[in-house]
């Protein structure tokens, strides 16, 4: 926690900074109103104790400042005078609480401490309204990919340095923002924004707030995302479907650590930490001018990549029996379990839509099933057979990224797979969406809600495997 406390009595003031000190709670101190003002402006408080009788700028003109234009904390009002037209006059403003001097220095610190406590829990609920990225609600799993990446996130939370999360759709990019968060220790909100469900025209709105009246339904102030994130993460997702204006002032942002809501002038200094994320390659994006460089080398700090599920040895079981664990008791399926035979069949399909693409798969089978345990038959993917363990003769091809032999097989008119042969990984998750197309009759938004992926991975999936026309054979 950080304060600032104004008081243009010197004596009241170091009193105060001393009591802080023992009550280890950082502050800085202003002699006046308008030397409060120039430091909120410039740094980023949790909260401010006034004194209202100030030269210059007295508080109650600072509070209005605060409240009108300022960042959006608590403040505590204090007087020696115990006007009760002062503490009227104050709490219409806005203050939250309010103090005659003389008065116990412990219940400055407690009523601190709240007004911090519940301005946070005020933030964490606005932020659950907000546009969020859906996902699971911890990591499970313990390959080596995912041991490499779960190193550099604890490694990358011990400063407050900015996180680029990179990987396929569904590899459980948020799960890890939200890992890296609770390992920093930081007090704040954890904020999540999907960039590209966002309209363009409201992004900026929704990122920075705006100030009341700054357009047609604006009857009150708004914060924005960051503001919300102030002392917490603030997590921008899909970061690489951000307009080029708001890649602008984004970088911005970051560099000044101040935010300008809609309508307003002066910016509002926020210490938000900002972890983003892509499944797009930007340097790419880099070369071909769709995103800003500097924006890139801003975010691109620390770099970790989420392995996709096919390279995560293992895991895929361990998710699947934390899933039906969870997913059954949330669907009022309590005592749902997972047979060995399933487990073992879904560890022989790739999961090109990853984790997401799984739990989803869970899900459906759970609302299937007939019985109190999930079988092969329970499930419905485009196109498992059985996989061989790395790096065992199979006869057939092996992929080169991993080294499995998958038997092959050709999709049957229903669209389910009728095993023969061997293929490589990458051939099984073509033959995968080819056959989710045909279910689907060539509907891209329905096959890629099937398979638990965003529509634009599916895009690039088509792209990547020349299947341009959904119905055209395999």
């Amino acid at each position: 926690m950080r304060v600032i406390v104004a008081d243009d009595e010197p004596n009241m003031l170091s009193s105060i900074a001393a009591f802080l000190d023992l009550e280890d709670i950082a502050h800085e101190l202003a002699p006046d109103g308008l030397s409060a003002r120039a430091l909120l402006s410039d740094r980023a408080f949790d909260a401010a104790v006034l004194d209202i009788r100030m030269p210059g700028m007295d508080g109650l003109a600072l509070l209005r400042w605060i409240m009108e234009e300022g960042p959006a904390i608590p403040v505590i009002m204090m007087s020696a005078h115990g006007d009760v037209r002062d503490a009227v006059e104050a709490m219409r403003l806005g203050a939250w609480d309010y103090l005659v001097k003389p008065f116990d220095p412990d219940e400055l610190a407690m009523r601190l401490r709240k007004a911090v406590r519940e301005r946070r829990l005020s933030a964490d609920r606005e932020a659950s309204s907000r546009p969020a990225v859906a996902g699971a609600t911890r990591i499970v799993g313990d390959s080596p990919a995912l041991r490499e990446a779960l190193r550099l996130i604890e490694k990358a939370a011990a400063v407050p340095t900015t996180v680029l999360l990179t990987g396929e759709s569904g590899t459980g990019k948020e799960v890890a923002a939200r890992h890296l968060h609770e390992l920093s220790g930081r007090q704040g909100a954890f904020v999540a924004v999907n960039l590209g469900a966002i309209p363009e025209q409201l992004m900026e709105s929704e990122l920075f707030g705006y100030e009341k009246g700054a357009f047609t339904g604006a009857a009150e102030r708004k914060r924005g995302l960051f503001e919300l994130a102030d002392g917490g993460t603030l997590f921008l997702d899909e970061i690489g479907e951000m307009p080029l204006l708001m890649q602008v002032k984004i970088l911005r942002a970051l560099q000044d650590r101040k935010v300008t809501r809609l309508g307003g002038v002066k910016g509002i200094p926020v210490d938000a930490r900002i972890v983003a994320a892509t499944n797009r390659d930007l340097e790419a994006m880099v070369r071909d001018g769709s995103f800003r460089e500097d924006l890139y080398y801003r975010i691109n700090v620390v770099r970790v990549r989420l392995p996709p599920l096919r390279e995560r040895p293992g895991d895929t079981r361990a998710l699947a029996l934390w899933f039906t664990e969870k997913l059954s008791l949330a669907m009022g399926r309590r005592g749902m379990r997972l047979g060995d035979e399933a487990a073992a069949f879904l560890e022989t399909y790739p999961f090109p839509g990853n984790v997401r693409e799984l739990m989803n798969a869970i899900e459906r089978a759970i609302i299937l099933a007939d019985g109190d345990e999930l079988r092969p038959a329970d499930f419905q993917l485009g196109g498992a057979g059985s996989m061989q363990a790395p790096g065992k003769p199979a006869g057939g091809d092996s992929d080169p990224a991993s080294g499995a032999h998958v038997p092959g097989g050709e999709p049957d008119p229903a669209g389910t797979f009728v095993p023969g042969g061997t293929m490589t990984l990458r051939e099984l998750e073509r033959r995968a969406i080819l056959a989710a197309l045909r279910r689907n009759g060539g509907r891209r938004e329905a096959t890629a809600q099937e398979l638990g992926i965003t529509r634009r991975t599916l895009l690039n999936k088509l792209n990547e495997y020349a299947l341009e026309d959904p119905r055209a054979g395999s």
